[in-house]
């Protein structure tokens, strides 16, 4: 299953227009209860230094397929999920449809929240 992602932390160095440019991502608070407890392990701040560091992440394919069909979502990252809690949480990987994670102005890891996570 391919799940489809969209990212508010537009300072991340992943994020093209709201998409994630990542190959995988890490969801990241074990012991999470809630949305706010959660965060995107995978976030960078933008800026070259970490564009190179993060090349060996990026999903070339999706980015590449991106450019030529705007119907639909083409970057759509591997999701792993450690919040033991969450309901889409099956064996580490998020199986929801749809996920989203917010962080408009973040700098940091902190604050970028997988909005999706349930209970």
């Amino acid at each position: 299953m391919e799940t489809k992602l969209m990212c508010s932390a537009t300072d991340c160095v992943n994020n093209i227009n709201g998409l994630c440019a990542a190959y995988i991502i890490n969801i990241q608070d074990e012991k999470a209860s809630n949305s706010e407890e959660t965060y995107c392990d995978t976030f960078d701040e933008s800026g070259l230094g970490n564009a190179v560091k993060n090349m060996f992440n990026m999903n070339v394919v999706g980015e590449a397929k991106q450019i030529f069909i705007n119907e639909s979502i083409q970057m759509s990252p591997e999701i792993k999920c450690n919040a033991e809690k969450c309901m889409y949480n099956s064996d580490g990987i998020c199986e929801a449809d749809y996920v989203s994670i917010s962080g408009i102005g973040k700098e940091n890891q902190e604050g970028t929240n997988c909005e999706t996570f349930q209970i």
